[in-house]
């Protein structure tokens, strides 16, 4: 009774401040502050600070518990507000080993759309990390930057993983881990209905026609992929193919292969931007970073100590084509 009645106030807590954070952001209906410059001008540049793993999630809990996550109905809420602020320039700052094959199109699209329909210049720019979706998202915009030794590329599409285990004889979990045993001694059923259903169970064999099926899709999304770098960076498909492939590169290495416009930090892209535009004065807004508010860092902390915090996402991750650099670098 101690421990239900434990577990069920850590929930209520839960639940008040998840209703209390809801409350604190439709309070404060501006997603967007004054950074630097005059306050007063007209000449304005946006920036959207967005960092983590690119996947739907449109489950407020889920949000609060695992803060590093690029949601494409987030992104599309800040340019929503930027349309009534009318910024001369969008940079998203971005760091993102990738996410779903889907959410990352829907993003690429949602901001290239943005482009074509407001006629406004939208730049990239990375402090760390910009992989797989992360690089597909990026291609929308107009020009992409990086810092110094930041990591770029991971032209490529990874495939949900597949563990078999011949012919299990035990399956035991403990303290120190879990353990399969394989021999010939137990005997696993499911039911399935249609073929190919239990397409991957871990427990048998996959068919020759299933990994070819699996196959032909991850290439289907990977050329989609490829033609898209080609278009929107001026690279030939076979370049990105057999030269740049899915390696990832560092900022040097990746403007050598066209890969990104320039190696500069965001404060001197910032300038970069105010020169070449000719501002006599300028105004830099942000958008807040609604993950750090004080509920959600109550909300956080709390939440962290159970060890199934990341599971939702990285449930999501391993269960779908999926365009990531690595589940292990996205904490999964």
């Amino acid at each position: 009774f101690k421990t239900i009645a434990f577990f069920a106030s850590v929930f209520t807590i839960l639940i008040c401040i998840s209703f209390a954070t809801n409350f604190y952001d439709n309070y404060n209906k501006s997603r967007f502050i004054f950074f630097k410059g005059d306050e007063n001008s007209s000449n304005i540049v946006a920036i959207i600070n967005i960092d983590g793993l690119i996947i739907e999630n449109n489950n407020a809990f889920n949000r609060l518990s695992n803060p590093k996550i690029i949601s494409p109905s987030l992104v599309k809420t800040y340019l929503n507000e930027l349309e009534e602020i009318s910024p001369q320039l969008v940079i998203f700052s971005i760091n993102s080993p990738g996410g779903t094959v889907s959410a990352s199109k829907e993003m690429y699209d949602i901001i290239n759309n943005f482009k074509k329909k407001k006629n406004i210049e939208i730049y990239f720019h990375t402090n760390e990390l910009l992989a797989s979706g992360g690089y597909w998202t990026a291609i929308a915009g107009n020009k992409i930057f990086a810092n110094y030794g930041a990591i770029i590329g991971s032209i490529g599409v990874r495939g949900p993983d597949w563990y078999f285990f011949n012919k299990p004889k035990s399956i035991s979990s403990g303290i120190f881990g879990s353990r399969i045993e394989t021999q010939e001694s137990i005997e696993i059923y499911s039911n399935t209905s249609g073929k190919s259903k239990d397409l991957l169970n871990p427990f048998r064999q996959p068919l020759k026609n299933e990994i070819e099926h699996l196959q032909n899709m991850v290439d289907e999304i990977y050329n989609d992929f490829v033609k898209a770098v080609s278009k929107e960076r001026k690279i030939e498909n076979k370049i990105i193919i057999n030269n740049i492939g899915a390696l990832i590169y560092t900022s040097k290495k990746a403007f050598e292969n066209n890969l990104i416009d320039e190696v500069i930090s965001l404060d001197n892209l910032i300038q970069k931007i105010v020169d070449e535009k000719k501002f006599s004065n300028y105004k830099i807004i942000e958008n807040l970073d609604e993950n750090n508010s004080f509920f959600k860092e109550i909300f956080k902390s709390l939440f962290n100590k159970f060890e199934f915090n990341n599971f939702p996402d990285c449930l999501t991750l391993r269960s779908s084509i999926s365009a990531v650099l690595n589940y292990k670098s996205t904490g999964c």
